[in-house]
């Protein structure tokens, strides 16, 4: 049976998205989320997940994009404005910015510890909010086996990394707004034609997803570039039609908890 992560990220950046993430949790087909740990509505989102579906796998979106560190500004100067706040997307596509491995390192980690703070233990699994590069991806895998958790690799080409230690290897890797075919969020019909190849892939890996799915508040609308298609992702994957073509595909949802072996819950 394939077997395959819906995830939904950005949990935390707003008030908004999380309660988007939570509707598309318990009336959809999202199996985990991500949480952005540096961020006010962290916390909220953990409140509201502890209160509604304390099952729901929660890992870390590390961000270094949006907000205040969760380190020492002075210790991350290439990360960081004269204000102290990350520098945006935009600083680092216009080829300004650059990653420094120990700056990476010790903010990964910083962040890792405020998600123990609100959670009560460190991630098992991390990866990078929108934006990285192969020096991201080193710092990331290098924590994951200092850490003994999983990470996703996302940022270097063609390298292909050794397998992390005591999990599954997963496959397909699928960004889903960063598609070419994906206008305005995703359809319900996407999933219908397949368009997305979950059919045609090797059952023996996991298919990795990630969706933006969220409610619209003002933070939203002041601070993010991706809107109104986090509100379609909600509509899709809350469409009973997708569900139903999951079972009658035989696809199972999982979560990165489970890639831990012997984690599958079978």
């Amino acid at each position: 049976m394939q077997k395959i992560i819906i995830n939904a990220d950005d949990f935390g950046m707003s008030k908004g998205i999380n309660y988007g993430v939570m509707e598309a949790y318990l009336n959809g087909i999202v199996s985990s989320t991500l949480l952005m740990p540096n961020l006010e509505a962290a916390e909220h989102a953990v409140k509201l997940a502890k209160a509604a579906c304390p099952d729901l796998f929660i890992g870390q979106h590390t961000n270094f994009l949006l907000g205040k560190p969760c380190s020492d500004p002075a210790k991350i100067p290439s990360m960081v404005d004269k204000n102290g706040d990350f520098h945006r997307s935009a600083y680092y596509r216009s080829g300004k910015g650059h990653f420094v491995y120990d700056e990476v390192r010790l903010e990964t980690i910083a962040q890792m510890e405020r998600f123990k703070e609100l959670l009560g233990h460190f991630p098992e699994h991390i990866d990078c909010h929108a934006v990285g590069d192969a020096v991201v991806d080193q710092a990331f895998y290098d924590i994951a086996l200092e850490y003994g958790i999983h990470t996703t690799l996302k940022y270097s080409g063609d390298k292909v990394w050794p397998s992390l230690p005591g999990y599954m290897e997963t496959g397909l890797l699928l960004e889903v707004n960063g598609l070419p075919f994906i206008e305005n969020g995703t359809l319900v019909e996407n999933f219908l034609r397949d368009d997305f190849g979950l059919l045609r892939q090797d059952s023996e890996k996991v298919i990795e997803m990630h969706f933006d799915a969220g409610f619209l508040d003002q933070f939203v609308l002041d601070n993010s570039s991706m809107t109104t298609p986090r509100c379609r992702e909600i509509a899709t994957l809350c469409d009973p039609r997708v569900r139903d073509w999951f079972d009658a595909n035989g696809l199972e949802r999982v979560h990165f908890g489970d890639l831990r072996l012997g984690g599958f819950r079978g």
